[in-house]
């Protein structure tokens, strides 16, 4: 069909001037170039055009299909680029913390496993540390960071003693094996504020990929004393906010 359409306009005319009398239809010529597929068009475009009522004292006018009244809007088209797109409920969830831009942002990426660990680093041939900057143990990845890290456990056991939330204890976590996974396990576990606790995630997370940070390329290391008061100030300070 768009083969033919051009056929048209390669001449000057209009499509009300293609659709006058069929005069769209002269432009097929039996030549070597004429497929099945070009016949095949042919019949679509036919049935599809058969409908049309031209008005040659009327101008023309243009309907955006993808809003309600017709009209285009850059919201309308903006959407229409998600036309099709699937989203995942406990991902959505990030943006509705109480966490600032920035760690919403930062979460959503390593939720994703969209951060630069070493693991990634290391699938794309850059210079990465061979083991984590936390615990020095074992390979960095997103999920070891946030959850399987030894320090950052330890992080959890005392965040779950100062809140009084046993669920938070890494001891009555579910098995993760992916950060989505885990970050699904913990935000929703029964009886727990799930707002309150999605937005200490997010903070627990952004503390760690901090010192995390400073450990690697500012070789700062703070105590788990020094991460854990961090957390607690960022706490009050959110209240506050």
């Amino acid at each position: 069909m768009p083969s033919l359409y051009r056929a048209s306009k390669s001449k000057g005319r209009t499509v009300a001037d293609a659709l006058h009398s069929n005069n769209w239809i002269r432009e097929i010529r039996n030549s070597p170039a004429l497929s099945l597929t070009h016949i095949a068009e042919f019949v679509q475009l036919w049935v599809l055009v058969q409908p049309t009522v031209l008005h040659n004292d009327r101008p023309d006018t243009i309907i955006w299909k993808l809003s309600a009244t017709g009209e285009y809007s850059t919201a309308s088209a903006y959407k229409a680029q998600f036309i099709g797109s699937t989203t995942t409920p406990n991902l959505a969830r990030i943006w509705r913390t109480w966490a600032p831009p920035k760690c919403k942002f930062f979460a959503w990426l390593i939720l994703q496993n969209r951060v630069w660990s070493a693991d990634r680093l290391a699938t794309q041939g850059c210079p990465h540390n061979t083991t984590c900057a936390l615990c020095r143990q074992t390979m960095e990845t997103a999920l070891h960071l946030i959850a399987d890290c030894r320090f950052t456990r330890r992080i959890w056991d005392h965040i779950a003693i100062w809140v009084q939330e046993p669920l938070l204890k890494p001891s009555n976590w579910n098995v993760a094996n992916t950060t989505l996974e885990w970050w699904t396990n913990i935000t929703t576990m029964a009886g727990t504020p799930w707002k309150a606790i999605r937005s200490l995630a997010l903070l627990v997370m952004w503390a760690l990929w901090n010192e995390r940070n400073a450990r690697i390329f500012n070789r700062k290391e703070s105590s788990f004393i020094s991460v854990l008061g961090k957390i607690k100030e960022g706490v009050s300070a959110w209240i506050a906010a």
